[in-house]
């Protein structure tokens, strides 16, 4: 396959993800799992985005390895924070106070 070519396909995908997210956004899961859908479809985006815009796989074993944490850290960010929300603000109001 031609390198425009599945740039081309991945572009679309990226939409077609994007796309979805609005989908999941306006059914009125619950709150925890709406956060576990939306994080497992931005680690997709984040890879598909790192590895065939990024040229990630061309990158230094360390720049890799640090945006690879980011791609996975991120989402895992957002179901924790969500998951442990009230408990996190109290922490935080702690620190600050």
């Amino acid at each position: 396959m031609k390198p425009t070519r599945k740039l081309d396909l991945t572009w679309l995908l990226l939409v077609a993800l994007t796309l979805a997210s609005a989908a999941l956004a306006g059914r009125g899961e619950t709150e925890l799992a709406l956060a576990t859908a939306v994080a497992a479809v931005m680690a997709l985006k984040l890879r598909l985005v790192c590895d065939h815009f990024l040229e990630l796989r061309e990158a230094h074993p360390r720049i890799r390895l640090a945006i690879s944490l980011f791609c996975y850290g991120m989402p895992v960010l957002l179901v924790l924070s969500t998951a442990f929300g009230p408990v996190l603000a109290r922490l935080t109001s702690l620190l600050v106070a």
